[in-house]
């Protein structure tokens, strides 16, 4: 069953939220900063890839993404 025009799916407003979350909990657990952490998770709620961003204190390099 479709829903009407003007409403949403709950599933579909809440994906990108979780994805931000998911996102920024994960840069944060690889020590970024909250800056860098959320522009992280802002590019892979967008664009399910977040690209390449420093992390581990800045002695590594890591990517977010979605398998396809």
């Amino acid at each position: 069953m479709d829903p009407p025009e003007g409403e949403l799916d709950t599933t579909q407003a809440r994906g990108p939220f979780r994805a931000f979350r998911k996102a920024y909990g994960k840069a944060r657990d690889w020590h970024c900063s909250r800056g860098r952490a959320t522009v992280v998770a802002l590019r892979f709620a967008l664009t399910g890839d977040s690209g390449r961003f420093r992390s581990h204190g800045g002695w590594m390099v890591s990517r977010i993404y979605k398998p396809r």
